[in-house]
């Protein structure tokens, strides 16, 4: 039985304390990559042009507003039912998703519960027409797509090479790769400096230094490529 510090993860041949420490990095990953979809999907929702009545117009903004401050408070669910990347309406601990937020917010639990209770992995643009859900949020001077778009997707860990958001996942990984290489580059350019200033009379350090810098740049490149591959929403 694994001790509570320094242990052996169950299951998965980890420390216990390293598993925790990867285990809060990949949430913290997440969360960023959550936060930045919410983000670019109210700038999105805001610049449409949509011809609403007043009244639409006013509950749309309303929304959009309560949107930026689900987004802020950055309290999201943590999907513990597919290991793939899915929409998730409410969590084991009853947090909620975004447009389970709003609904929440709109007085509406009523939908929420059937909605978890039916599907808690359900897609909006997957509810048929006259749908509870699909009414409101037309009601609320959003479209289904909107609303589809609101919901991100949770993963039980970081997904690689999976949903890349509003972009094709070849240029999401084109924009890692890029990324990934400026790292790279960024590394052995200030190495280069550093080893000729503190070297100056030493080839052999130099160099010495230099390959260092090098292996440490093949390191990060890759690293880096994938944390930025992962943020995209």
């Amino acid at each position: 039985m694994a001790s509570s510090h320094g242990g052996i993860e169950r299951g998965r041949g980890l420390p216990v304390d390293a598993a925790g420490t990867l285990d809060r990095l990949r949430r913290a990953v997440d969360d960023a990559r959550i936060r930045e979809h919410l983000r670019r999907t109210e700038a999105a929702l805001r610049d449409a042009d949509r011809d609403l009545t007043p009244e639409r117009h006013r509950r749309r903004e309303r929304h959009l507003d309560r949107l930026a401050d689900y987004r802020e408070r950055g309290d999201f669910p943590t999907n513990r039912h597919r290991s793939d990347r899915v929409p998730l309406f409410v969590g084991d601990d009853g947090t909620p998703c975004a447009m389970a937020y709003l609904l929440r917010e709109d007085g509406r639990e009523d939908l929420v519960e059937a909605v978890t209770t039916a599907e808690p992995t359900v897609r909006i643009e997957e509810l048929p027409d006259g749908h509870p859900v699909v009414e409101w949020v037309e009601a609320n001077g959003l479209t289904r797509a909107e609303a589809a778009r609101v919901q991100p997707a949770y993963p039980e860990g970081i997904q690689f090479a999976t949903t890349c958001g509003p972009v094709p996942c070849w240029l999401a990984g084109g924009f890692a790769s890029l990324v990934g290489l400026a790292a790279a580059g960024a590394v052995e350019y200030v190495g280069y400096r550093l080893a000729g200033d503190a070297f100056p009379d030493n080839a052999l350090k130099r160099r010495a230094t230099l390959a260092y810098l090098t292996a440490l740049a093949l390191f990060v490149a890759p690293l880096v490529g994938l944390v930025a591959f992962a943020l995209f929403p």
